[in-house]
C-alpha cells in the first residue's frame, strides 16, 4: 500500500506542475497549508486517502488506490496496525490508524461498513485500544444506520475504568484535555469507557 500510495504522489505532483498550480495553491484548494503539500510531495509524510482524493480532484486526474486501499479498510486490518504499532510503543502511530479507518469510512454506504466492521478482529494486545475498536465499530455503524455488530457488545470489550486517550498519545497527564475527552467523547466510546475528544477523530 505504501508503493501504491508513493506512485500516487508522483503523480499528483506530475499533475500539478503540468497544471501551473503552486503548492499554495493547491493547498488553499483543498483546505490545508502549504507546508503540508510540500511534505506530501517530498513523502515525508503519510498522507490520508482522503487527501489524495482531494488533490487529485485540484489537478485533475484519477488515483488508482481506492480498490487496494478498499480491501484494506477493515478494522481486522486496523486492529493488525494498532498491534504493530504498539509494540513498537507508538501510541500515537496507533490512535492515527484508528483516525485512519475512520476517515476511509466515512463516506461509505452502508454495505461496505457492514463488511468493515462485521468479522470481530484480533485483539490488539491491549485491552483499552481492543474496546476503542469496539466503540469505533458502533459509531460508523450507527453513522449509517446499522445495528451494533455483536462482537463488539461482550463484555471484554468495556473497560472498568476510563482511559484518556490523549494522556497516552502524549505521553503525560493533561487534565484540561482530559476534562475536553469527558465533555465531547462519542457515547460509542465513552459506553466502553474510552474517552476522546470527537474533534480527534475527524479528518484534517
Amino acid at each position: 500500500m505504501q508503493a501504491a500510495r508513493s506512485t500516487a504522489v508522483e503523480r499528483l505532483r506530475a499533475a500539478r506542475v503540468r497544471s501551473g498550480l503552486s503548492q499554495s495553491e493547491v493547498a488553499a484548494r483543498i483546505g490545508t497549508t502549504q507546508s503540508a503539500i510540500a511534505r506530501l510531495e517530498s513523502g515525508a509524510s503519510d498522507p490520508r486517502l482522503s487527501t489524495l482524493e482531494r488533490f487529485a480532484d485540484v489537478v485533475g486526474v484519477k488515483l488508482g488506490v481506492r480498490s487496494e486501499h478498499s480491501r484494506m479498510s477493515s478494522l481486522e486490518f486496523t486492529a493488525a496496525q494498532i498491534r504493530r504499532s504498539l509494540a513498537e510503543h507508538d501510541s500515537a502511530e496507533a490512535f492515527r490508524q484508528v483516525v485512519q479507518f475512520v476517515d476511509d469510512i466515512r463516506r461509505a454506504d452502508a454495505a461496505a461498513v457492514r463488511r468493515a466492521v462485521r468479522i470481530e478482529p484480533e485483539s490488539t494486545g491491549d485491552k483499552r485500544w481492543d474496546a476503542m475498536l469496539a466503540g469505533i465499530a458502533e459509531y460508523v455503524s450507527r453513522g449509517v444506520g446499522l445495528p451494533v455488530p455483536g462482537w463488539a457488545s461482550a463484555p471484554g470489550r468495556f473497560l472498568r475504568r476510563s482511559w484518556f486517550v490523549i494522556e497516552d498519545i502524549i505521553e503525560r497527564p493533561s487534565p484540561g484535555l482530559a476534562v475536553l475527552a469527558f465533555a465531547s467523547s462519542p457515547p460509542e466510546l465513552a459506553a466502553r469507557g474510552v474517552l476522546i475528544d470527537r474533534t480527534s477523530l475527524e479528518s484534517v
